[in-house]
């Protein structure tokens, strides 16, 4: 079972049953004091994920904390361990399977497991079939297929370019506010405050890019009425436009799955950063631009698109003709 397909999550909508439990007697159960510190530095993670914090939990807060959680958070923080932190499936269904054994002892005091349908993954050695999902020439397609019928259907149709010619993480293109389009001489730069490192990055802006974005900008002005200084703390990628709501990951997974599937392709946005990636390969670009390309730390994780160009080449063989 695919973990990144909603369609997989058959969790319940009950009734949520509260009781007066602190983490004390829910963890109780844990008699190694190891395992319930991984397990607790786990749920650390995964609760500073849902609410937006950036620290410790009080210990008698953690069982409300745990019981407020939706699906959707769930979703969302599968998504962003898969797509965003680049994790392995076997460090994924360790989190996981941390996160269900806590949830599960939550369940047992007479909470809602929003884990209990959740699957682990399936683990494979060979990652290229990810990393060659959707290319150059689909995305190409895929933009001359889809219709800009509204102001969200052309703000799907700028996130699929803005994608592609930045190769940006989905959480960097989600936060991304027109403030962050910064003129130096004659060209843009996009300046990323929320970046997997932590630390402020910058992106140069493909020239086509920023027409799109520029073009789909005047629109927005125009349709809602805004000034350009209202607009400059606005999100350029918005859920909701005049509430300046930001898009959540799962939204923007959806909105690029629906984009997929006018070529019948299963697509995720980190496929089309992998598109990118493999395409400036193809191009001739070294490992050490594309790395700074995609932001990454370390060349390692690069090589992944040198040897995928290596198998698009070799692909080449099909197109000869047979001698007899």
């Amino acid at each position: 079972m695919d973990i990144t397909k909603k369609e997989n999550f058959q969790i319940g909508n009950r009734k949520k049953r509260k009781r007066n439990l602190n983490s004390k007697n829910i963890f109780s159960m844990y008699k190694s004091e190891k395992t319930l510190k991984d397990y607790m530095f786990y749920l650390n993670k995964f609760l500073n994920f849902v609410y937006e914090g950036n620290g410790e939990f009080h210990k008698d807060e953690i069982v409300r904390l745990m019981t407020e959680v939706e699906k959707e958070d769930i979703e969302d923080y599968v998504y962003h361990l898969i797509e965003e932190r680049e994790l392995k499936n076997t460090s994924v269904n360790k989190i996981i399977s941390s996160l269900k054994s806590l949830y599960n002892e939550l369940e047992k005091h007479g909470h809602e497991n929003p884990l209990k349908f959740v699957p682990l993954l399936k683990v494979s050695r060979h990652n290229f079939e990810n990393v060659l999902k959707v290319s150059f020439s689909e995305i190409k397609e895929i933009l001359k297929k889809h219709e800009v019928l509204d102001d969200k259907s052309y703000r799907n149709r700028i996130i699929v370019h803005t994608l592609f010619y930045t190769g940006m993480r989905s959480q960097e293109l989600l936060n991304l506010k027109y403030s962050d389009i910064i003129k130096r001489e004659k060209e843009y730069v996009i300046k990323l405050e929320k970046t997997k490192s932590g630390r402020e990055q910058y992106k140069a802006l493909h020239p086509e890019c920023m027409e799109k974005i520029f073009s789909y900008k005047k629109y927005i002005k125009k349709l809602y009425s805004l000034s350009d200084s209202q607009l400059e703390e606005q999100y350029i990628f918005p859920s909701d436009f005049l509430n300046n709501t930001r898009l959540s990951y799962s939204s923007l997974y959806t909105i690029i799955q629906n984009m997929g599937k006018l070529i019948e392709k299963d697509i995720s946005p980190h496929n089309i950063r992998h598109a990118v990636a493999t395409e400036l390969s193809l191009q001739g670009a070294d490992i050490m631009e594309i790395r700074d390309f995609l932001g990454h730390a370390d060349t390692k994780v690069t090589e992944v698109y040198i040897n995928a160009k290596g198998l698009l080449e070799k692909r080449a063989i099909e197109k000869l003709p047979a001698l007899d």
